[in-house]
């Protein structure tokens, strides 16, 4: 087992409180080899290369990016379990799957987790576990990202209340291969395995990482009003009440695109480009340590 922590989750304080939890780990009995990440990107090259150094669970210590990234370097090496210290800003994907916030109580599952299979979205050639936002949450995440005075929860928020404005609808075109299809101008877009993103937002609130389908949420054009009312009902979980917002559930989504489109894969920013991108749910791709079940009655 080895520990992969990036000291830039939770908008650089994790780089400076982990001699501390390093020091609680100890206190637990869990005293493990740690590499850091020292770059974007780099937290993939680390899982990879302990799967193929013999490590059988690898363990992301970071937020929803950081998970992201070892997940990915698991799904290249083709193997290995994930464990999550879930020490980042929002903390989605833990919460997601089911591992605790608590920092003892997510520790103590690298002595007596349980691997459970868990899905995982694949979108083009990148692996995610818990949301993709595609469009004005894209943009959000993506500005938040270039912000250098402020970090954190802070430059997300300082972000989407400049993009709710000057945000335009691009056109794009969704297909699922059974009947589904949207052409149209499009606000927002999530594809999501799990139920929340971005520290709480409940924009695919049925979705489950372990049903075998991703769930969609799309928001085509709106104005500046409906946006703001918009994100009122994605943190309380309402937003198919409105009439701009379609739902789908799915395994497979195609999105065709004539400009480059801003989006975020678990928090990391990106972009989609022209002519496009194939989303695809893999069921049960992905071993997680999480909670033991309860015995059967």
């Amino acid at each position: 087992m080895q520990i992969i922590v990036n000291p830039a989750a939770a908008g650089g304080r994790l780089g400076r409180q982990w001699p501390r939890l390093e020091r609680r780990l100890h206190d637990l009995g869990i005293r493990l080899p740690t590499v850091w990440t020292e770059a974007p990107a780099h937290a993939t090259e680390l899982a990879a290369a302990a799967v193929r150094d013999g490590y059988e669970v690898v363990v992301a210590a970071g937020g929803d990016g950081t998970i992201c990234e070892v997940l990915e370097g698991l799904q290249q090496a083709g193997g290995g379990t994930l464990a999550i210290l879930p020490l980042g800003t929002g903390n989605d994907a833990a919460r997601a799957v089911g591992v605790p916030r608590r920092f003892a109580t997510a520790a103590r599952l690298l002595q007596h987790g349980e691997p459970r299979a868990v899905d995982v979205v694949r979108a083009g050639e990148r692996s995610v576990l818990n949301a993709i936002g595609v469009g004005l949450l894209g943009e959000i995440n993506v500005n938040a990202s270039r912000m250098k005075a402020v970090r954190g929860i802070t430059a997300y928020f300082t972000a989407a209340s400049a993009t709710l404005f000057r945000y335009r609808c691009p056109e794009i075109e969704l297909r699922d291969g059974d009947g589904f299809h949207y052409a149209g101008p499009m606000t927002i877009l999530a594809i999501q395995s799990g139920p929340t993103t971005g520290g709480g937002f409940r924009l695919c609130p049925g979705a489950r990482t372990d049903d075998g389908e991703f769930d969609i949420t799309l928001v085509s054009h709106t104005g500046v009003p409906a946006r703001l009312g918009a994100v009122t009902h994605a943190l309380r979980g309402t937003l198919a009440r409105k009439t701009f917002t379609t739902e789908h559930r799915g395994r497979r989504l195609e999105l065709r695109c004539e400009v480059p489109l801003a989006c975020h894969w678990d928090g990391n920013p990106g972009a989609i480009e022209p002519p496009g991108i194939v989303f695809e749910l893999l069921p049960g791709a992905q071993q997680v340590l999480l909670p033991p079940r309860p015995p059967a009655a």
